[in-house]
């Protein structure tokens, strides 16, 4: 041992106070490159966009006129622009609570242990994992007036004789985009759910039941404290998703039928890129950013509160959970058939005909016929877009429709995967793009993830060892700020940008766009992954003659190796799916992704296009389903390590 090594005083090794005393330099520079990718393509941008919606811009002139706050003005008492607002509040309400019930629900079922529960949790995720775009065209086809699955299944039991137009009608449209994206979403907070239960001590619960409490008692009293801080996380993010919709919008209805399913997103989006009215168009989405903003401030808020700053979430839950903690017995005493408890839960009379054998009977039959549930509700959807995908466009287009075909073909991915080999002129233009874009896809998914694991990595980790820092506190405030901030107000200011730079229609455009709404969130998960690690990983190094770096790259990423995949899997998912920023920055196939190409569908749309489209779609979520099905664990285990360190 050298002669800087100490002992500690309860027996670890650790270094003297010349090794181990730390430079304040150290920290910021290794936060210095992630901090500078932040503020040069995310807050210069964003102040960019504060800066647009002073102005009114003629496009044909090129004059920009300073206006003060007059587009604000202008649109804050628009009968229209309230009306948008208030959709949209109505669609964050009706989704976050739809999700957070569904997510809850699949994430109890989850947490019991039955046959076939790891490939359960595996195809619970195939929604999440789709790209929304994929899922608004599996959606906007099942609610197809003419052709729909939904008007199939009730033409084949012979419940209507003439077709329903599901989304023709202003209010059932909205209400059901709001389905389709719990659908898409139920399963993050699922995810984050299930990862708060499996933190929970077993002995909580044990102790509990021994005290005599039932089912619904040790929910409420239990495992509702225990999950609070994850709830809350699940409600936060769940509820800026909600505001920031636009995929399902542009795919499913295009803010109709009239406009009827216009929300702040999409009003914002058709003012600044349909009407060209850029000033206008950026006050709205400043607006939008405001809203996101002031709940990212609650969110920090109520997980930081100033006087438990120092205390991570995880052991706040514990805190928490103060009455479940009171229940806990000694194992010695229970053994020797004491009768004392620590604490006495309310008694909740339960009446039941099942006893025995019966209940458990009973018990494992509702476990699963809910977790069948779980299975068709997550599985089946994808199911039948891959049926779509082999089926030939007479049946696709058959009138009146059904859901039994009549043949299953692979010609709709011939004509996606070769069309160089197609001579019958039944391939699209888009239909010859696609391999391209499934490439360009590959390609800046791949470099986003690249990048944002080192430097997230570098400096999620010196967020972890030196988060008591007022310069590291005060600048992961504002990381998480920025994650809270809505993409779509970066939208405008990176396309007058990218276009006065030569960027516009570049992979590079992507991937510097991607990056600012990535960097953030990888940040977020590693740090708390790294909190996790003992500090004496990298004082044992120290101790052994490594420099300060060489203990990061040798010792301590190789051990955190479970949260790096982690936050990779979904860095690759994000970028992958990312559609807006492509739908803007890009124009020709050079540099466009497979969910720009799936959308191009729909403009140029034929009777023999729709097997393609569908054919497109399935090549386009194969690889996010893929990483979800093979990778859950690691899902699982990032979420739990990300979210509950604070």
């Amino acid at each position: 041992m050298t002669a800087e090594a100490a002992t500690s005083p309860d027996g670890q090794v650790g270094v003297g106070p010349r090794r181990d005393k730390i430079p304040m330099f150290w920290p910021i520079m290794l936060t210095l490159p992630a901090l500078a990718v932040v503020l040069i393509v995310f807050g210069l941008p964003l102040a960019y966009s504060l800066g647009l919606s002073m102005h009114r811009v003629n496009m044909l002139t090129q004059q920009w006129t300073f206006v003060w706050f007059g587009n604000y003005l202008d649109i804050l008492p628009d009968e229209e622009f309230l009306a948008a607002l208030g959709r949209t509040a109505y669609f964050t309400a009706v989704t976050v609570v739809g999700g957070l019930v569904v997510g809850m629900a699949m994430a109890l079922v989850l947490n019991f242990s039955f046959p076939g529960r790891n490939f359960l949790r595996s195809a619970m995720l195939v929604p999440w994992a789709m790209a929304p775009v994929a899922v608004g065209i599996l959606w906007g086809w099942m609610f197809n007036g003419e052709y729909g699955t939904l008007n199939a299944i009730l033409y084949d039991l012979n419940l209507i004789e003439k077709p329903i137009h599901w989304l023709g009608d202003g209010d059932a449209a909205f209400n059901l985009v709001a389905l389709v994206h719990v659908w898409n979403q139920a399963p993050l907070a699922a995810l984050l759910i299930l990862a708060g239960l499996q933190s929970l001590p077993d002995n909580l619960h044990r102790a509990a039941r021994i005290d005599g409490a039932g089912p619904i008692e040790r929910f409420v009293k239990i495992t509702l404290p225990w999950l609070r801080p994850m709830m809350l996380l699940v409600l936060i993010l769940t509820s800026i998703n909600s505001i920031m919709a636009f995929d399902l919008f542009w795919i499913m209805t295009k803010g109709g039928p009239g406009s009827a399913t216009t929300v702040f997103s999409w009003m914002g989006y058709a003012y600044a890129f349909q009407f060209s009215r850029y000033g206008e168009g950026a006050a709205i989405l400043f607006v939008l950013t405001i809203v996101c903003l002031v709940l990212a401030w609650l969110y920090l808020k109520l997980f930081f509160p100033k006087r438990r700053r120092e205390a991570s979430a995880a052991n706040a839950a514990v805190r928490a959970a103060g009455l479940a903690d009171a229940l806990i017995i000694k194992v010695s005493d229970v053994g020797a058939g004491a009768s004392t408890r620590l604490m006495r839960l309310p008694a909740l009379h339960r009446f039941t005909l099942l006893t025995g054998r019966s209940r458990r009977i009973a018990w494992k039959v509702f476990v699963g016929a809910a977790a069948m549930l779980i299975f068709v509700w997550s599985f089946a959807p994808f199911v039948w877009l891959v049926l779509m995908s082999l089926s030939p466009a007479a049946d696709l287009v058959r009138s009146p429709p059904s859901i039994i075909p009549t043949d299953l073909t692979l010609e709709n991915y011939r004509f996606v995967m070769f069309p160089g080999g197609i001579e019958d002129g039944q391939s699209s233009i888009q239909a010859t793009r696609v391999p391209r874009s499934i490439m360009n896809s590959f390609i800046i998914a791949s470099w986003v993830t690249m990048i944002n694991l080192v430097l997230g990595s570098i400096a999620a980790y010196s967020y972890a060892r030196h988060q008591h820092s007022k310069f590291m506190t005060s600048t992961l405030w504002v990381l998480m700020m920025t994650r809270m901030a809505p993409s779509l107000a970066l939208i405008l200011p990176f396309f007058i940008l990218f276009r006065s730079l030569g960027l516009i229609d570049t992979r590079t455009a992507l991937v510097i766009a991607y990056c600012s709404l990535i960097l953030p969130l990888a940040i977020w998960m590693l740090k708390g992954y790294f909190e996790s690690l003992p500090p004496n990983l990298e004082k044992a190094a120290l101790v052994d003659g490594c420099t300060r770096w060489k203990a990061i790259w040798k010792v301590v990423f190789p051990v955190a190796r479970p949260g790096i995949v982690a936050t990779g899997i979904f860095c690759f998912l994000i970028s992958w799916n990312e559609f807006i920023f492509a739908l803007i920055l890009t124009g020709s196939p050079k540099s466009q992704t497979i969910p720009v190409i799936i959308a191009g569908f729909l403009s140029q749309l034929r009777f023999y296009d729709f097997g393609p489209m569908f054919a497109a779609s399935v090549l386009a979520v194969l690889p996010p389903v893929t990483v979800a099905l093979l990778f859950q664990r690691y899902l699982v285990r990032g979420m739990l390590s990300g979210s509950l360190k604070g």
